[in-house]
């Protein structure tokens, strides 16, 4: 599709809804029964401070209502911290693949932040990704302004979806200050462009696989963390790697894992998310002191 789609985005309150953010899910997500998120639960959220959202088009498919992009999660805690902090838990947001490119993922966010700002609930949205996805990444760090400093290994155990199957569930968490100076000056157009490839950052390795000159074969790397930046790659694509097999998607997870909880051990942070030349897209970590955009946290 070249042409922008008029669609709208809004809340999710009746049965006939639900019905069709089930059946969306299992688009999406090419998910099985189980992993279907049940309907007592999409309506007990619904009723109790849940938030469901929807983004319906014309020409949406009449199995989903026209609905072809959702959002969904709730008002929760940050245990870590005593007392417990509010913060919201934003569980799901996807969209059809046909539909990608629209700006339907963006305004599932904006309108996220904008009924939790609007209404005065809380300033501060959470939710996890898989750090190998690509798109997610570039969209949830640079997009968005949202910062990482927690790594999740193996959260849900074996899943046997389209997306999940024969991985580690790993993921990172993200922290989205939705009222601060970094997510405002963000949600024009993404971070504002810093060179970091002018910078003296630390990089870890990877090489080009003989067989396929798009996909990348991670190198053995023991990162300094001595107070430069630090690039960590991310895989071009999930699916070439799939299709190289299922080992390398392995080894991907391993490597990164390693080096993401690596720097974060010594309270590095993923501030940005960018494609450096020739060698591909890599998270940013900086130290905790290094402030390259405003009002970082």
């Amino acid at each position: 599709m070249s042409n922008r789609t008029t669609f709208t985005v809004r809340r999710l309150k009746s049965l006939d809804d639900f019905y069709h953010f089930q059946i969306l899910q299992q688009r999406i997500w090419s998910s099985g029964e189980d992993d279907i998120i049940p309907m007592h639960v999409l309506v007990t959220q619904a009723k109790n401070g849940g938030l469901l959202q929807g983004a319906f088009v014309a020409e949406g498919a009449e199995s989903t209502g026209g609905m072809v992009g959702m959002a969904f999660g709730w008002p929760g805690f940050n245990t870590s911290t005593d007392p417990p902090r509010l913060k919201f838990c934003s569980h799901i947001a996807g969209v059809l693949t046909e539909w990608h490119g629209q700006g339907i993922g963006l305004a599932l966010k904006l309108a996220q932040r904008e009924y939790l700002l609007t209404e005065g609930l809380m300033d501060w949205m959470t939710w996890t990704y898989d750090p190998l996805q690509r798109v997610n990444a570039i969209f949830n760090i640079h997009r968005l302004g949202a910062t990482c400093t927690t790594y999740h290994r193996d959260v849900y155990g074996p899943m046997e979806d389209a997306l999940n199957a024969g991985l580690p569930t790993d993921r990172c968490q993200v922290e989205w200050r939705m009222g601060s100076q970094r997510v405002i000056s963000a949600l024009p157009t993404g971070l504002e462009k810093v060179e970091w490839g002018d910078r003296d950052l630390e990089i870890g390795a990877t090489r080009r696989l003989e067989q396929d000159d798009e996909i990348r074969v991670p190198v053995e790397t023991h990162l300094r963390l001595d107070g430069r930046p630090v690039a960590i790659p991310i895989p071009h694509s999930l699916a070439g790697l799939r299709a190289a097999g299922d080992s390398l998607l392995v080894e991907w997870r391993l490597y990164q894992r390693e080096l993401i909880e690596a720097a974060f051990a010594v309270d590095y942070q993923i501030v940005d998310c960018v494609s450096l030349a020739d060698l591909g897209v890599h998270y940013i970590c900086v130290p905790a002191k290094m402030r390259p955009f405003p009002d970082l946290v």
